[in-house]
């Protein structure tokens, strides 16, 4: 069996324009992917001063300092406690959580803004105490 220079020509690869075409746009998916997963990435933190030098968006972890208000602008802010006292203005756009007033713990998404003095929240999560808490503390059984 021999092959001639036409038989291997028709079994290679030859890379066409649509190959291209088709492997940059697989590259840019992989890079727009990665950037939006390490823009998800948020670090965590319980520290008010650590929030206010990091100068990136955190999840800045307290407890309620005031029962809140809103602004002039029609925001809600309150102030956000850590567990070493310091404390944080929270500006929130949006309308106040449900059972803001219950909470045990706050969880403010967002990044400190050193124009307004103040930690410019993007999303809340407010941790209220659960019903099986109440239970116990009452002596009942779940």
């Amino acid at each position: 069996m021999t092959t001639t220079t036409s038989d291997l020509r028709r079994r290679g690869f030859t890379i066409k324009p649509i190959h291209i075409v088709g492997l940059g746009i697989i590259l840019i998916a992989v890079v727009y992917g990665a950037f939006g997963f390490q823009d998800s990435l948020l670090s965590y933190t319980t520290s008010v001063a650590e929030a206010q030098q990091s100068g990136q968006s955190v999840q800045l972890a307290g407890f309620l300092g005031s029962q809140g208000e809103y602004d002039a602008e029609g925001n809600w802010t309150f102030i956000l406690e850590d567990e070493r006292g310091e404390q944080v203005n929270v500006v929130y756009a949006k309308a106040r959580p449900a059972n803001f007033e219950q909470a045990v713990s706050i969880v403010a998404i967002g990044k400190y803004d050193s124009q307004q003095q103040a930690f410019v929240a993007d999303d809340l999560l407010v941790k209220c105490p659960s019903k099986y808490q109440e239970l116990q503390t009452r002596g009942g059984n779940a």
